[in-house]
């Protein structure tokens, strides 16, 4: 019989799978159920409606997301530059259909929990910028002193966004192949971006550990938050 986190990994399992093919909006806690294997009474033991499991489905999404993107930083050579950064994170978010959606907003996946108000998604994006991490990696030598950190930092997230949204345009059919791709885009930032000794990587990757263990605590905290103030409104 599996344990408690088994059950409810279970449950966030098929929640995924469930809101990815019919969406937020159409997905019921029935249909979770039924993905997972289990009773609707035993989702039900794990969380009180949809809204509740598709939150703690949020939090649990970009903790996984945030350590298959360390990973890949950590296995690359070249992971302390910030063409090494967006190469993890395609990486990451390629492996991620959910995350994918996440940072475009998608509202066919998405739904209507996109109008809630000071909802999880744009609360857990509100933390570092592109800026923070221009300004980071420039202090640490990873980056050419030269560049405006905010045009720097606007270009990258047009990039980065651009690759994410461009089937939105265009037919995935003319694409290259993916992994071409994103090595291409990262050998591109790389080019434009390091310094002429090559940069200090390994502080770059510094700089990104730092950002996991602090993005890390930050969305536990919200979580335990949201949990707290869920309590208490239930206790009230």
């Amino acid at each position: 019989m599996p344990d408690h986190d088994e059950r409810e990994a279970q449950i966030l399992h098929a929640a995924t799978a469930v809101i990815l093919r019919q969406g937020y909006d159409k997905t019921t806690m029935s249909d979770i159920a039924e993905e997972a294997g289990v009773s609707r009474g035993t989702v039900y033991l794990y969380f009180k409606g949809k809204e509740e499991l598709f939150e703690a489905l949020l939090y649990w999404e970009w903790m996984q997301y945030s350590q298959v993107w360390l990973e890949a930083i950590e296995s690359d050579p070249r992971g302390g530059t910030v063409g090494g950064f967006y190469r993890a994170l395609f990486h990451a978010v390629s492996s991620r259909p959910l995350m994918a959606s996440i940072m475009r907003r998608d509202r066919r996946v998405l739904g209507n929990y996109l109008r809630k108000p000071d909802n999880l998604v744009a609360r857990i994006e509100s933390g570092l910028t592109a800026l923070d991490l221009i300004k980071a990696l420039q202090a640490v030598g990873a980056v050419r002193q030269d560049l405006d950190p905010a045009v720097t930092a606007h270009l990258l997230e047009t990039l980065s966004y651009g690759q994410l949204t461009i089937a939105d345009f265009h037919s995935p059919d003319q694409f290259p192949p993916f992994p071409v791709v994103m090595e291409a885009l990262a050998d591109m930032m790389d080019r434009w971006l390091l310094p002429e000794d090559g940069g200090n990587s390994e502080a770059g990757k510094q700089v990104f550990r730092q950002i996991v263990v602090e993005t890390k605590g930050r969305i536990e905290q919200m979580g335990l938050s949201h949990g707290q103030a869920r309590d208490t409104k239930e206790v009230v």
